[in-house]
C-alpha cells in the first residue's frame, strides 16, 4: 500500500517517492515536472537532494500536478513553508496546523464523509446492544427481512425481534414494505467523542469473543503485542485507517448476502 502525503514530515521525502512510484519513474517523472513548473530538470534533481527549495507558487503547481485533494494541498504547502522557515517560532506554529489536519484525519467520521443521523437520544437505545446494529444490518438481506427468520438466524425469541426492529422503523432507519422490513437511512457512525462509542465497542468486541470461542474456520482474529519506535506508530495507525477506507470501498458494492463484523484495535500499553 503506498504511502499517503500525511505520512511524511518532509515534502522532499515525499517527492521523492511519488517520482519513484511513477509510472515514468527517475527521469522520465522529473521531466514532466520540469515542463510542467517550466523549469530544468536539474533544478528538480537540487531541489531533491540539496538546499535548495521549491518556490510556494511552483508548490501550487505540484499541487495540480499531483492532483492533491484539498487537505493533501494544504498540507504539501505547510510542509514547504516549514522546510523554509526561519525561526522555530515558526517552524512551531506550522507543525501545530499540520497536527490539526492529521487529527482531523484520525477521526473516522471526517475521513469516511459519513453523516450522523440519529438523535441522541435514539443513539442512547441503538447502541446499547448488539441486537440493534446487527438487526438493522441483517434487513438489508433479502433473506433476513421478516421477523421470523431474524429470530432464527439469531437465535432470539420473536418479542425481542419485534421490539427492535420497530424502534428502527420509527427512526428511520428500516421501513416496512407489507410483511417485509428493508433499510432506512444507511450510512450511521459514532463519533470518537460520543458518549456511546464505549458501548458500541464494547458490544462487538463481546460477540468477538463469542466467535473466537466458537472457533469457526472462516473468521480471522489476530492479536499481537509488540515493542516498536513512537514515531512509527502514527504510521501504523495511518495504514490501518487507509485498510479500513478501502474495505469500505469493497463493501460499499458488494451484494448483502451476510453480516460481518469487523473489530480493529490498536493502543499503547
Amino acid at each position: 500500500m503506498k504511502k499517503t502525503i500525511f505520512e511524511f514530515n518532509d515534502y522532499k521525502n515525499y517527492l521523492r517517492e511519488r517520482i519513484n512510484d511513477s509510472p515514468s519513474k527517475g527521469r522520465g517523472a522529473k521531466l514532466k515536472m520540469s515542463e510542467y513548473l517550466n523549469c530544468h530538470t536539474s533544478f528538480i534533481s537540487q531541489v531533491l537532494n540539496g538546499d535548495p527549495n521549491f518556490s510556494f507558487e511552483q508548490a501550487v503547481k505540484l499541487n495540480t500536478f499531483f492532483d492533491h485533494t484539498k487537505d493533501e494541498a494544504r498540507y504539501f504547502i505547510l510542509l514547504l513553508h516549514s522546510e523554509r522557515a526561519g525561526t522555530n517560532e515558526l517552524k512551531s506554529f506550522l507543525k501545530e496546523e499540520m497536527k490539526e489536519i492529521l487529527d482531523k484525519r484520525s477521526d473516522l467520521k471526517n475521513r469516511l464523509d459519513i453523516k450522523n443521523s440519529l438523535k441522541k437520544v435514539d443513539q442512547q437505545v441503538y447502541y446499547s446492544s448488539w441486537h440493534y446494529t446487527c438487526i438493522h444490518m441483517l434487513i438489508a438481506i433479502p433473506d433476513f427481512q421478516s421477523p421470523l427468520a431474524i429470530a432464527k438466524h439469531l437465535n432470539l425469541n420473536r418479542e425481542k425481534v419485534m421490539e427492535v426492529l420497530n424502534f428502527l422503523e420509527s427512526t428511520g432507519l428500516a421501513k416496512k414494505i407489507g410483511a417485509r422490513y428493508e433499510i432506512g437511512v444507511t450510512k450511521i457512525h459514532l463519533t470518537k467523542d460520543s458518549p456511546q462509542i464505549q458501548r458500541h465497542h464494547v458490544n462487538w468486541r463481546m460477540k468477538a469473543v463469542n466467535a473466537i470461542d466458537e472457533n469457526i474456520p472462516s473468521n480471522l482474529h489476530y492479536s499481537s503485542i509488540i515493542s516498536m519506535s513512537a514515531a512509527d506508530v502514527p504510521h501504523i495507525k495511518e495504514v490501518l485507517i487507509k485498510s479500513i477506507e478501502e474495505c469500505r470501498k469493497i463493501i460499499r458494492d458488494s451484494k448483502e448476502e451476510q453480516v460481518q463484523s469487523i473489530c480493529i484495535d490498536f493502543f499503547g500499553v
